[in-house]
């Protein structure tokens, strides 16, 4: 009974494609006429758009926005079919476009002959997404596939069906690792329960002929689950899974995902933004992560889906969540705020911190380097410069005018003077002129221009200590990338005196409203069962919420009328929600001979 139920459960979560049956791929061209906007000419294109539709009998409306850095001329071809990267909306026709809930389906990858091709990654308005590598439409190769109700296929896909090695990370926290072939396991494999106890058993089509699954009750890990009877009760016919609410996430400000791991299943946001700032894994730069999305009202969205094994009915009495720890998340979260305007000279730039814990301590390595078209470094960086930065808690200002001295920049000639420019056409004989009247050392080769200003591009790392409530100290080092002002040609027809200085959320009444709260330990919160208690599902649906950046770790007990408890695989939810910075830069000059913001006065 169990090889049949896994073998039809896995056939649920394969054998429905992204976009069509793949034993037969049907649909038609569909076409738009478009207003696209080419960038290097910033310029407006109408163009008329063409791709492939795998749902014509929906009578679905698209929209393709090419990726930056991709010019509409190059991802369109002369008959309107895409070639390129970017993403491609479909939704509701006639719909408003700001109106998330009207989204079908939401591509963003390569796209060749007007279908997805090569790597890319779709969602679903069911919840489902794919990710992977696709050829004509279907994922082919490496790829990702999570099912509507949050299990999730990791592994190789032949014609958008797996076919070759893989993973299956159900929901309820069981993990199997072995070969698929038609998207039924296939071969020998070896299985995770929730509770931690592993077993190698022999698969053929989906069904499970070799190997001994453990009972329930031999999990030794699955903690909570009390034997009633001999056989463990009503507790034992049961799963639950917890799993991120993925239609309600489709149409979040910030949204959330699962992840099945050996001890727990991780919720944690979805945009990689979020996530290094979270782990320092990304490089501090211009763009600041509290910028976007309503932190007042971004909670995550999860279903917890109680099933019994066999469809048959248990009492449910009660529910509760059992909350190990609510612990306050304190790493800052760094970003810099570049100073520009107002002045010429402006060796000096703020470090941002919106996280909810002081930077200790902080050295600064610093380097100058040259930079591409997209800003990006380019060729052999100067030698290392350090500074001390110390400590600070929501911000603070770094000036490297010290460090340009010792590279041996002439920092009083660029504090001092104004430089003026006869017209914009000019410009290079009066960036070539500066150069050669003005010692900028060791910095000379890596000097760069951004409209009427001479830039300097550096990169270097922060290295920093933080510690918890508990008192625990970390150490921290992350990368960075800065740009700073170190001239401005004034142009007569375009510069003048400015004179002395100076998503939302979905609403959703039927979910229990969670908040944790901070550094409370070993807990319960009570969720109301609703409705007929003797069930063989039951879904539960919570938003999940807490007054800052946070980490917390429960499972959820369900009690049965004949004395029995079950509880799920513990879940560690990372809650994103950082601080808003009050810092203000005190590196402000006095009075201005430039517009504040280049550009405007």
């Amino acid at each position: 009974m169990l090889g049949v139920v896994a073998a039809s459960m896995l056939g649920a979560l394969m054998l429905s494609t992204a976009f069509a049956d793949p034993a037969s791929v049907g649909g038609a061209w569909a076409e738009r006429v478009q207003i696209l906007y080419q960038a290097d000419t910033r310029s407006v294109l109408r163009r008329t758009v063409r791709v492939w539709d795998f749902h014509p009998e929906k009578n679905l409306d698209f929209v393709w926005e090419p990726a930056a850095g991709q010019s509409p001329d190059r991802t369109i071809a002369e008959d309107g079919t895409i070639n390129g990267k970017g993403r491609l909306v479909w939704r509701v026709r006639g719909s408003a476009s700001y109106d998330p809930k009207t989204v079908y389906s939401s591509y963003f990858g390569d796209v060749r002959n007007g279908r997805p091709d090569g790597q890319g990654r779709l969602d679903l308005r069911s919840g489902e997404v794919f990710e992977g590598h696709w050829s004509a439409g279907l994922l082919n190769g490496q790829g990702i596939r999570v099912d509507a109700d949050g299990n999730r296929y990791e592994g190789q896909f032949v014609g958008g069906v797996p076919n070759g090695g893989g993973r299956l990370l159900s929901k309820t926290g069981e993990i199997f690792a072995g070969y698929f072939v038609d998207g039924l396991k296939n071969g020998k494999g070896t299985t995770r329960l929730a509770g931690g106890t592993v077993y190698t058993s022999q698969w053929v089509m989906g069904k499970e002929v070799g190997g001994s699954r453990p009972d329930v009750l031999a999990d030794a890990r699955v903690g909570g689950l009390l034997k009633a009877q001999a056989g463990g009760g009503d507790a034992d016919k049961v799963e639950i899974g917890v799993v991120v609410d993925q239609r309600m996430t489709q149409q979040a400000d910030l949204k959330y995902q699962h992840l099945v791991r050996d001890d727990d299943i991780a919720i944690y946001p979805e945009d990689n933004l979020y996530n290094d700032a979270w782990n320092g894994t990304g490089q501090v730069r211009t763009g600041n992560v509290y910028d976007g999305p309503d932190w007042e009202n971004s909670p995550a969205f999860a279903e917890v889906d109680l099933g019994t094994k066999d469809q048959s009915r248990v009492k449910l009495d009660s529910l509760e969540m059992k909350v190990a720890a609510s612990d306050a998340y304190r790493k800052p979260m760094l970003s810099i705020s570049e100073h520009f305007g107002c002045i010429g000279f402006r060796p000096d730039f703020s470090i941002i911190n919106n996280g909810w814990g002081d930077a200790k301590d902080m050295k600064m390595s610093i380097q100058f380097t040259a930079v591409d078209e997209e800003g990006n470094p380019t060729g052999q960086p100067s030698r290392m410069f350090t500074k001390d930065i110390g400590g600070f808690g929501e911000g603070v200002d770094v000036s490297i005018k010290s460090v340009l001295d010792e590279a041996g920049v002439d920092t009083a000639s660029l504090e001092t003077g104004r430089f003026s420019c006869p017209s914009a056409d000019s410009l290079n004989v009066c960036r070539s002129q500066l150069a050669n009247k003005v010692k900028f050392g060791e910095v000379g080769d890596y000097l760069g221009n951004f409209n009427q200003a001479m830039t300097l591009n550096a990169i270097g790392k922060f290295d920093y200590s933080w510690a918890d409530d508990q008192g625990k100290v970390f150490q921290q080092s992350e990368p960075f990338r800065a740009q700073m002002t170190m001239a401005v040609f004034e142009i007569p027809e375009s510069m003048a005196e400015c004179g002395d200085g100076g998503g939302g959320n979905p609403e959703a009444m039927r979910y229990q409203n969670i908040e944790f709260p901070i550094g409370k330990h070993d807990y319960t919160i009570a969720m109301p069962v609703r409705g007929n208690k003797n069930v063989s599902a039951y879904t539960a649906r919570l938003k999940m919420w807490s007054a800052m950046s946070s980490i917390h770790r429960f499972s959820i007990a369900a009690h049965f009328a004949d004395g029995s408890v079950r509880e799920s695989k513990p879940v560690t939810f990372f809650y994103f929600r950082p601080k808003q910075s009050l810092f203000e830069t005190r590196t402000e000059p006095a009075a201005c001979y430039l517009p504040r913001q280049m550009g405007s006065c």
